[in-house]
């Protein structure tokens, strides 16, 4: 059973600030500041994740983390977590790794996250903001077979009914979103091609035209 701490270091949010670094060491990868700011971008996005969860209080625990490193405190954390702090840090201290870190998080140039046009969005801050977007445009045909779109992607909605307060209110929440972000569906499908190909301003828009026609039907 994983004890309730645990879940911090293995799927909460030091274990993505961790992975991030780790992450970061592979060849060909964004640098590590890319991704922290990614990381600020998309908790500063969220009213509620930055409520919940402010960069300070990121930094905070990260140098809470340097200062057990090496306890036997430190000791008893996850093994996973421990294994991957280790790889982040690379040749550096593990402590001041952590320190470094924090620092870079509380600078305050740090919390001006930089817009999708200088910085573009990455798989895996595509797939944290629009994971629902990415798995129904997923299911959507592709024009083979000589299936009509529209109604599949009608069909593709129904299928969550009565319990649409769920799935498909944050489907239809998702959807706005992402059309909103983008000037052009030019825009849109360069953006989400490198991470998510299924997404395209096509599909999105016949998956919002289905979520509106459910609702105003069934509802």
């Amino acid at each position: 059973m994983t004890e309730p701490t645990d879940a911090l270091f293995t799927s909460g949010v030091l274990a993505r600030v961790v992975d991030l670094a780790a992450f970061a060491r592979n060849p060909g990868a964004d640098p590590l500041e890319d991704e922290l700011q990614r990381f600020a971008r998309l908790t500063q996005d969220s009213h509620a994740l930055a409520w919940v969860m402010p960069l300070d209080a990121v930094a905070a625990l990260l140098e809470g983390l340097a200062e057990e490193y090496g306890t036997e405190t430190f000791a008893g954390r996850p093994a996973v977590f421990r294994t991957r702090l280790a790889r982040a840090a690379g040749d550096e201290p593990v402590p001041g790794f952590l320190r470094s870190l924090a620092s870079l998080i509380r600078a305050p140039w740090f919390g001006a996250a930089p817009g999708l046009d200088e910085l573009p969005l990455s798989q895996w801050e595509a797939l944290a903001r629009f994971d629902l977007v990415n798995g129904f445009a997923a299911q959507l045909p592709t024009g083979e077979y000589d299936r009509d779109p529209r109604a599949e992607a009608r069909e593709l909605v129904r299928m969550d009914h009565p319990d649409c307060q769920g799935r498909i209110a944050a489907l239809a929440g998702e959807l706005q979103r992402v059309l909103y972000m983008f000037r052009t569906p030019e825009a849109l499908d360069a953006a989400f091609a490198p991470v998510m190909p299924s997404v395209t301003h096509e599909r999105l828009s016949l998956l919002l035209d289905a979520v509106h026609t459910h609702f105003a039907q069934e509802h």
